[in-house]
């Protein structure tokens, strides 16, 4: 029996208006009324986070910044680590193309080179919105992670260029086709959920998750039953071609699809 379930926010638990549907909090309670845990792991800052898990209503823990920071059900920090700052201001300092928005994260603000009309329809919490600021002139001494925001044939280049020039000290994902994230080399959900695993004494054998980006690479590839969702980016299918996949995607309430057949087998 599968103890644990850890899903992923964007394109996975959330619907195409960055909502958690009824029926998915239904499954979520239903799962986790059978004492089994339920986590959130995603890119998305722990504030965003924390409105999801407002909404389920539930204690849980969430692993948000892609790993960067893990908060218990009482919301304590259990683990938290931030960009070298170096790295953080060789970004901030360095002149991308105009187009490229540039956007750096701390655990209580979110500061970028230009406001995107993107990322209005994907707001989540009110309270947390970029800010319009000169990057040259940040504090990188607390960044939790930074991402950049373009085409995607822009963006590969700068993947190309921080990994030649930093290696192994950076972890570079694209969580979204058109968006780069940065952070430390050893931070990714699967080494977060690692910890969270070993904190609740549950073997990874005993857990199911769900992801669709290639930022949910390391955490897929961890537990011992892995899903990706129908709307999963191409990517990401390529490198796990023999994973399940959802039948549904996240605007047709896969992951809760995927929950109550598990739950009921």
């Amino acid at each position: 029996m599968y103890k644990i379930a850890i899903s992923d926010l964007d394109g996975t638990l959330l619907d195409k208006h960055h909502k958690i549907s009824l029926i998915t909090k239904t499954s979520i309670e239903q799962w986790m009324s059978d004492d089994r845990k339920f986590v959130i792991a995603t890119g998305r800052s722990h504030r965003e986070s924390e409105c999801i898990q407002k909404s389920l209503n539930k204690p849980i823990y969430i692993i948000s910044s892609n790993g960067g920071r893990i908060h218990c059900p009482s919301g304590k920090i259990i683990f938290q680590d931030n960009l070298p700052e170096d790295i953080a201001n060789y970004i901030c300092q360095h002149d991308y193309p105009e187009e490229i928005q540039k956007s750096l994260f701390t655990d209580h603000h979110w500061y970028t080179n230009f406001i995107h009309p993107d990322h209005a329809v994907m707001n989540i919490d009110d309270d947390f919105v970029p800010v319009l600021t000169n990057l040259k002139k940040s504090d990188t001494s607390q960044v939790i992670k930074m991402i950049f925001w373009a085409e995607r044939n822009k963006l590969l280049p700068i993947y190309a260029q921080l990994k030649a020039k930093f290696g192994n000290r950076v972890n570079l994902t694209f969580s979204l086709k058109n968006c780069l994230e940065v952070m430390p080399g050893h931070v990714d959900k699967g080494a977060a959920t690692a910890m969270v695993l070993k904190e609740l004494g549950i073997h990874r054998n005993n857990a199911v998750a769900f992801g669709d980006g290639m930022n949910d690479l390391e955490l897929l590839t961890l537990v011992g039953k892995p899903i990706l969702m129908k709307n999963s980016q191409p990517a990401l299918i390529a490198a796990l071609p023999n994973f399940d996949t959802t039948h549904l995607c996240n605007n047709e309430h896969g992951v809760a699809d995927m929950l109550d057949k598990l739950r009921c087998a």
